[in-house]
């Protein structure tokens, strides 16, 4: 039987460097969407909802795969290792840009710009998690 530790026996680092980085491009777009900077927001949200859509697509698709596998390899064990990471980044921008295209988009309501920082750090944790699920499958591919 497999245990936990046994699919994931070192853990990814997109969550620290994706939650800084998020947490830092989050409040400067929320600041830029306040004062009026972002003229172009909407389409921005609408491609974010297709990445994040896609993304999860595929984390639902090579989970299903990768759940049979008594056995992981290079593409496996990389999977296991960024598949939360990859999970919560994708849900969280599929869900807030959901959210932010069911309502009208005005700069002087509160929630509305803390909607849009929310949105754009689930983006970026998002992004991060796929750039290092990419290298770790550079990585084991080439050794």
């Amino acid at each position: 039987m497999k245990k936990n530790s046994d699919c994931c026996p070192c853990r990814g680092g997109c969550g620290v460097v994706g939650t800084i980085l998020g947490i830092i491009f989050g409040v400067i777009i929320a600041i830029f969407f306040s004062l009026g900077f972002t003229p172009l927001i909407l389409t921005g949200i609408w491609v974010a909802f297709a990445i994040g859509a896609a993304v999860l697509i595929y984390v639902i698709i090579a989970g299903l795969i990768n759940s049979g596998n008594e056995i992981r390899s290079g593409a496996g064990s990389c999977f296991c290792r960024y598949a939360r990471c990859l999970l919560f980044g994708s849900a969280g921008t599929v869900l807030a840009a959901l959210a932010a295209l069911s309502i009208t988009l005005d700069i002087a309501v509160t929630a509305i710009v803390i909607l849009i920082g929310v949105g754009v750090f689930f983006f970026v944790f998002m992004i991060s998690a796929l750039i290092s699920y990419i290298k770790c499958l550079i990585r084991s591919s080439c050794s």
